[in-house]
């Protein structure tokens, strides 16, 4: 069979379109410049990063509603939207689902507000964070032009064609059908003839592997091809192939990113291999911008990660998990072990966002299933101690099997019981705002979407509107929030004044205090330049406790609170230090060796 089945959603597009060749073209752009930038540091900058934003926000295109006649893109062209953001503390903001499906730049389809936007960003100091290229790519021009043996486009893929002697190995494609999953069983066979590396799950209902239809190349030859996949037919890029090419992709995202977008903070996918991690970070570096990449589900990846900054996702299933349970422990298990692996405070980014597939399953559990977790007066493998906790969070949240892929307002409805949000919206934005206040009190960056500052309801399917009204959140528009001293983004902006005030960004984590408390969490962190002791102490419970402990370095120090800058009951030359949390609530501490004015 010589069709080009495959092929079909291709032809219409010119070499020109693809986005190698646009790569390319921005490599020769800025040939240059480039070559005159000093080689980049070896060692990550989070410092470097922070410096230039430490609170993100978050804005997903595709959720966020379009204004009469325009894209949501446009609403970022009004001064108001950005003079609002300002106020409440944000730095940098990320637009998710920017760039088009073949093009390096913005989607045609959010029409031409860009420039307008990145005009309106500079102007306040603003950070721009991009997305760049990730580990795979939607099938498009490239993929095509791979299939048909053309250039370098085979080495950008885990491409790998098979003699049509061992076609018969591989599925039969019916009329129409351009490729089929390969089978775990025709999968060991190809591995025996050397074809696949033996990586794969046996028993699979489907594998990592595609076959392709047979496919007529430039050269009159006909071919078959498997490649690897991630979701349905999402390609994956080879970062190890003779030519590079996936890096010269990559390298030419990040030179539009930075010179045309105006993006100085790269989001890197963490799926990506780490030492292709590492080239991105070094090359972003060199034309002056920093990297973050989201986490792989091993703990000790934070601290081999070699981007600037590292997704923290572990304490993600802590915190729901201690919202709903009352219960800490998991929250002090992970940052125990954040201290014992060395990993560094001020490269975190703790993420608030609606949830995905694995957020809340205990992966990083999951994929340490023999190794032995200090959990209460228990030593517990992984694998055990994954099933308890996931098991104790499916009774609370009434679910079977799994954990629902909501909203965090949804998370605090059940945990609280609340099934009438609006009747209960106080409650609601205390146990939010509690959320809000454990990630952004900590070093790093603290990052939130419009999803949270907005208070989603669990239909996500609806668009959110910013400055306008909406139907499926808790929470009144900005322009209303900003009138109302009591509202998530007024007591949010409370929050992350304190935040910049008292300089967390930079601190560094000391130690995990215990408590007689199962709902208390207290850490303790150095912060930078005054090397002052602070103290974060947060309360899941729903009854106010007492807390009390000592430490010699608190001796000879004032306890202030980091809100009211006011000084607590605390004897100077005592290591003693005692205080009130109310029941779902936060509080931060410094402490000084003498007043300052």
């Amino acid at each position: 069979m010589r069709a080009l089945l495959l092929l079909l959603p291709f032809l219409a597009y010119a070499a020109p379109a693809t986005l190698l060749t646009q790569a390319e073209a921005k490599a020769a752009l800025y040939r240059g410049t480039t070559a005159k930038a000093p080689p980049p540091s070896p060692f990550p900058l989070p410092e470097t990063c922070l410096a230039n934003a430490s609170i993100w926000f978050s804005v997903d295109l595709e959720m966020l509603a379009a204004t009469e006649g325009s894209s949501p893109l446009q609403l970022f062209t009004s001064e108001s939207v950005w003079q609002t953001l300002v106020e409440i503390g944000v730095e940098g903001v990320a637009f998710d689902h920017l760039r088009g499906a073949q093009t390096l730049g913005p989607d045609p389809k959010w029409g031409n507000a860009w420039p307008q936007v990145r005009q309106m960003a500079e102007r306040r100091g603003m950070a721009l964070i991009g997305n760049l290229i990730g580990n795979t790519l939607p099938p498009g021009p490239d993929f095509g032009f791979a299939l048909q043996n053309v250039g370098d486009y085979p080495n950008l893929y885990h491409l790998i064609e098979i003699a049509s002697k061992d076609w018969k190995l591989l599925p039969k494609l019916g009329p129409g059908q351009f490729e089929a999953n390969i089978p775990w069983l025709s999968l060991q066979e190809l591995c025996k003839l050397g074809y696949v590396p033996e990586d794969f799950t046996p028993y699979v209902k489907e594998s990592a592997w595609n076959a392709s239809a047979p496919i007529e190349g430039v050269d009159g030859k006909v071919r078959r091809w498997i490649y690897l996949k991630e979701g349905k037919n999402n390609p994956v890029l080879s970062w190890l192939s003779p030519s590079f090419t996936a890096y010269r992709l990559a390298t030419g995202d990040a030179l539009e990113g930075m010179y045309q977008l105006g993006q100085t903070i790269f989001h890197v996918d963490g799926k990506i291999p780490p030492m292709a991690q590492e080239m991105l970070a070094l090359w972003v570096r060199k034309i002056g911008g920093t990297t973050a990449a989201s986490s792989s589900p091993f703990f000790e990846d934070l601290t081999t990660a070699k981007t600037d900054m590292v997704y923290e996702t572990a304490t993600r299933p802590a915190l729901l998990h201690a919202l709903l349970t009352q219960d800490t422990e998991a929250l002090r298990m992970t940052y125990r072990l954040y201290l014992d692996l060395g990993v560094t405070a001020n490269r975190l980014v703790h993420a608030l966002f609606p949830f995905d597939e694995y957020v809340c399953d205990w992966v990083s559990l999951m994929n340490s299933p023999k190794q032995k977790f200090q959990y209460w007066e228990e030593r517990i493998t992984g694998e055990v101690l994954r099933k308890r906790l996931l098991k104790e969070d499916l009774i609370r949240l009434e679910c079977a099997q799994t954990i629902p892929q909501t909203t965090w307002v949804d998370y605090c409805a059940r945990s609280l019981g609340v099934k009438d949000f609006e009747n209960h919206k106080e409650e609601l934005t205390r146990a939010h705002l509690l959320l809000a206040f454990t990630y952004a009190m900590q070093p790093g960056a603290f990052s939130f979407s419009a999803a949270d500052l907005l208070g989603a309801l669990p239909d996500q399917t609806q668009a959110l509107e910013l400055m306008g009204p909406n139907n499926n959140t808790l929470y009144a528009s900005l322009p209303i929030q900003m009138t109302n001293p009591r509202s998530f983004a007024c007591q949010l902006k409370a929050i992350l004044t304190a935040r910049k005030e008292v300089n967390i960004e930079n601190g560094e984590l000391i130690s995990v205090l215990p408590s007689p408390h199962a709902g208390t969490l207290l850490l303790l962190y150095r912060l930078p330049t005054t090397r002052y002791l602070y103290l974060l102490a947060i309360n899941f419970a729903r009854t106010a406790v007492a807390e009390t402990f000592e430490l010699s370095d608190l001796a000879n120090t004032w306890a202030i609170d980091v809100f009211t800058r006011l000084a607590e009951e605390k004897f100077f030359s005592s290591g003693k230090f005692s205080f009130i949390l109310p029941p779902m609530a936060g509080r931060a501490f410094y402490f000084q060796p003498k007043y300052y004015d």
